[in-house]
């Protein structure tokens, strides 16, 4: 059986609608042509970078996907142009250039790679020649876009060209270089009407504009300042949109051949490994959009009721995802462990997003927070699939190597697949593999709903150290430092917690105070690096005796205590035997001069309070026998010396 053909599809801000259509057209066409598509996806935009200064954090993060593949495991790769940010085609750039495959460049011009593009002359300049040649216009004036972009130019080489071909005022001062948003609405048209003061007139016959989105924009300023659309000015705008027919008036456009685009990419590769010669640049005609915008749909004729039904569907899918985001943040900060955050993560990921397979893979130092620097470590990385569905089934945990980006039974089905990065602000953690479905889903919703993952996940993490330093302290809060053993604080917590054992238990509690016989005489006589031994060794003798659950400490100075659940006279004599063998036997390895003895106080009893007692004043009530005990032995000691 021959092995499928697999393509590399690079692509961002994918629930745009212009970049939507391109996607819908290569799946289309790989599904039809038996070829695998996996899209590497980013949410990043030039806008957000521009206004919102954590954007340029995040997108590092959010641009390790373009990263992972190995080129050379692929037999094509398509970069979706138009999608992206212009830095970041630099960063691609990198990563094509060295592949040794077929590129295809998807609108825009690149002379090293095949180019399909959207026919600019003939599908932008029939906009411009309707309104000249159906409405008369005379004065036009033309909204461009950002100077950095290719296809400005071509926007604009086309406008100068079809103007003076019909003998048309045509000059620099007729084009404004606009933002391709909304926002450049009200300066445009203040700049325009502004020269069109400067010729005497009131306001040119028709705006010319480079995309749907300023169309829209300019259409609001002229609301703004009383002046109709179109028994004023006419306005169009470029793209074919959504946005273009959802307004009022509605805009006339051209649409441009988005899906057609997305098509040819995947002929075009079929040619190129067939053999077949391709030119460099393959061009797809759109078609104009004639609306109310220009004049010639009639403002009385509306489309409302599937304006309503567009925007009821929009909203209900943004407040359904919006309500997935809450629930995944709320049952993800209740989580008792990092599984039950993965459980939450699968579940939510199931309810409102559009999802119809999703599998998060993580990396095995998601937690460490890696900010992805060389692109050899996470080529070579092992990913662990820690939850995620397919359909309605679930997807067992399992590892794969990141080189085969997916897991084997996807690698093999023909479906397409996107990757998105699992990442907070520039640290990544690893990526989800999706089935997205892309009509009518807001971008920066979900891009949200990204981030919010990736903020929880990072939240867990830092809870995880919390937990660990918190460990740490409370650690170092009831340990003594030169033994190891609970100090005098360990031992109010630690009574209480073998008290309300045996008062459940109906046992006795034993408490035990040891005490070194003659540290003065070992310090004065040997050095306090002696002493400092005497007290390990007696510690150490302590938990090695301990093999009853007997908890060991050091209360102060010379003096130890041990306490004990369960416990009679017989245990506490086996366990001060062993003691004092593990003391002796110890000495005698290190050869010491000096003989090092204990003394030893036991107080065993069921644990039972007086009227108005507290359990720390039992505490210390336990304590003081053993002590009259162990002063007893000590006493007994001294005398035998003496």
């Amino acid at each position: 059986m021959q092995k499928m053909k697999k393509i590399a599809v690079f692509v961002s801000s994918m629930y745009g609608s212009m970049v939507r259509d391109m996607q819908v057209g290569i799946q289309k066409a790989a599904l039809e042509h038996g070829v695998k598509v996996i899209f590497f996806a980013s949410f990043s935009d030039e806008f957000s970078r521009e206004v919102y200064d954590q954007y340029i954090k995040y997108d590092e993060g959010d641009i390790v996907p373009f990263k992972i593949p190995d080129l050379r495991d692929f037999d094509g790769a398509i970069l979706v142009s138009t999608s992206f940010p212009a830095g970041y085609k630099e960063r691609i750039d990198g990563i094509l250039i060295e592949s040794g495959i077929p590129v295809i460049i998807l609108g825009g011009y690149d002379e090293r790679y095949y180019n399909i593009l959207n026919d600019e002359e003939s599908t932008f300049g029939s906009i411009i020649e309707h309104v000249i040649e159906e409405h008369g216009c005379k004065d036009i004036y033309h909204i461009a876009g950002k100077p950095i972009y290719q296809f400005t130019h071509m926007r604009v080489n086309c406008f100068k060209r079809i103007l003076e071909e019909h003998g048309l005022p045509v000059s620099d001062d007729r084009i404004y270089y606009g933002t391709l948003w909304r926002d450049c609405g009200d300066p445009a048209l203040d700049y325009i009407l502004e020269q069109c003061k400067k010729d005497g007139k009131e306001h040119p016959d028709a705006i010319v504009c480079a995309n749907d989105y300023m169309a829209v924009g300019v259409v609001d300023a002229c609301r703004r300042r009383g002046i109709r659309v179109p028994e004023d000015i006419i306005v169009t705008g470029y793209d074919g949109i959504d946005v273009a027919y959802l307004g009022y008036p509605s805009i006339t456009t051209s649409i441009q051949p988005f899906l057609e685009v997305g098509n040819e990419s995947i002929s075009v590769l079929e040619k190129l490994w067939n053999g077949e010669e391709v030119d460099r640049i393959t061009k797809v005609r759109g078609r104009a959009s004639i609306n109310q915008s220009c004049g010639c749909v009639p403002m009385d004729k509306n489309n409302v009721e599937a304006i309503r039904q567009v925007y009821s569907n929009r909203m209900g899918k943004m407040e359904y995802l919006s309500q997935s985001m809450t629930n995944m943040i709320l049952g993800m900060s209740s989580a008792n462990d990092i599984e039950e955050c993965f459980k939450v993560i699968e579940k939510n990921a199931k309810t409102d997003t559009g999802f119809k397979d999703f599998v998060l893979c993580l990396t095995p130092n998601w937690d460490k927070q890696t900010v992805v620097v060389d692109d050899s470590v996470i080529k070579n990385e092992k990913m662990t699939v820690v939850a995620g569905f397919r359909g309605d089934k679930p997807v067992p945990r399992q590892e794969f190597n990141v080189k085969d980006i997916l897991p084997a039974d996807m690698l093999d089905d023909p479906n397409p697949y996107y990757i998105f990065s699992i990442h907070h602000l520039q640290y990544y953690m690893g990526y989800i593999i999706v089935s997205p479905e892309l009509e009518d889903y807001n971008q920066l919703i979900m891009k949200s709903w990204l981030v919010n993952l990736g903020a929880m996940l990072e939240n867990w993490r830092i809870r995880k150290e919390l937990s660990v330093t918190v460990d740490t302290l409370e650690n170092l809060y009831n340990r003594d430092m030169l033994t190891g053993l609970y100090n005098r604080r360990g031992y109010e917590t630690f009574f209480d917690v073998k008290y309300k054992e045996c008062v459940e238990e109906k046992k006795s509690l034993a408490v035990m105070v040891i005490d070194m016989d003659d540290l003065k005489e070992v310090n004065d006589n040997y050095g306090h690096s002696e002493g400092d031994y005497s007290l390990c060794t007696i510690s150490e003798a302590m938990t090695k005796a301990a093999v009853d659950d007997e908890i060991c400490l050091r209360t102060g100075g010379d003096e130890f205590v041990v306490i004990a659940g369960d416990y009679s006279g017989d245990k506490a004599v086996q366990y001060i035997e062993r003691l004092r063998n593990h003391i002796s036997n110890r000495i005698k390895r290190d050869k010491k001069p000096y003989k090092l003895d204990v003394s030893v106080g036991v107080c065993i009893r069921e644990p039972l309070l007086k009227e108005g007692e507290s359990i720390l004043e039992l505490s210390e009530n336990y304590m003081k026998l053993a002590d009259v005990e162990m002063y007893k032995e000590k006493k007994a000691h001294k005398a035998g010396r003496d």
